[in-house]
């Protein structure tokens, strides 16, 4: 995809809601209407101050819904059927990764995948264009993790297209899914005569977490490995992209949360950027000390 959806700036029309300053708005409009009422409002009137923060919570909910009616009809803010919906304009429906099995239910594609496949659906009706091979190979493949399409630019070589595919959480594609995608790809239409398009796996390049994190005396230290464990696997997960990085003090930066005075990196990560490789978390390990 040509744009990073995640550093999109908040809509203007989406609005911070905050229930004191809406309240202190319906004072303020209160007064100013009804100047009698400004004494009541310095008492302890119970039944008026109630009145008031009931009317302050109805707008703040009005307000709420407003802004969630308005993520709604955004493609890179909508969720579930709200995204369906809108990406039936493509002619687009949510793939299956896992078929229903008896009582179990089908696991559907997440909204974050979905969401790729209808930015790049506005190219697929070109032939060669990144767009199109990056919507063909996830429909081939719907548990294709990331994907990414390389030309001259990157390696060098005219009339060369390399598609770099990866599995669920940084897994290896197995020949019959790397085929999967590659017959996809290379379809007429998708592909034009005189290019040359290639599907590669692309390199793990594997990483641990060795730290020890020095919290306060009084935590329990279980719950605090626990927390901290959850943010560093969560950016791992987030950097699980082909051409992704980790750069130094990424996961340093992970780690830190409440109790956490400080942390010690047994075996600092630094992982540049290729547009051919992916890297994987593969197991943290994590130890507590007591100031």
């Amino acid at each position: 995809m040509s744009i990073d959806l995640s550093k999109l700036p908040k809509p203007n029309i989406i609005e911070e809601v905050d229930f004191e300053e809406i309240l202190a708005e319906i004072e303020a409009d209160l007064v100013a209407r009804f100047p009698q009422v400004a004494p009541v409002l310095q008492t302890e009137s119970a039944i008026v101050k109630k009145l008031i923060q009931a009317y302050a919570t109805r707008e703040m909910l009005m307000r709420l819904r407003i802004n969630d009616a308005t993520r709604a009809v955004l493609a890179p803010l909508s969720s579930g059927a709200d995204l369906d919906v809108i990406a039936a304009r493509q002619g687009l429906q949510r793939l299956v990764v896992t078929p229903a099995v008896g009582t179990t239910p089908a696991v559907m594609e997440s909204d974050d995948r979905f969401l790729i496949r209808y930015m790049a659906s506005f190219d697929r009706q070109s032939a060669g264009s990144a767009g199109l091979y990056v919507s063909e190979a996830m429909k081939a493949w719907p548990q294709l993790h990331d994907v990414r399409v390389n030309g001259f630019q990157v390696h060098g070589r005219r009339g060369d297209t390399d598609i770099v595919i990866i599995g669920p959480a940084g897994a290896a594609p197995t020949e019959v899914e790397r085929a999967l995608v590659s017959a996809a790809v290379r379809a007429p239409g998708v592909k034009p005569e005189a290019v040359s398009v290639a599907v590669i796996a692309a390199k793990r390049v594997e990483y641990a977490v060795d730290m020890v994190l020095v919290v306060r005396d009084g935590p329990d230290a279980s719950v605090v490995m626990q927390e901290a464990e959850a943010r560093i696997r969560a950016a791992g997960d987030a950097r699980t992209k082909i051409g992704e990085e980790i750069p130094p003090g990424y996961l340093v930066g992970a780690a830190f949360g409440p109790s956490i005075i400080s942390v010690r990196d047994l075996a600092p990560v630094v992982i540049p950027p290729d547009p051919y490789s992916v890297p994987v978390l593969t197991s943290i390990n994590l130890t507590v000390e007591a100031q």
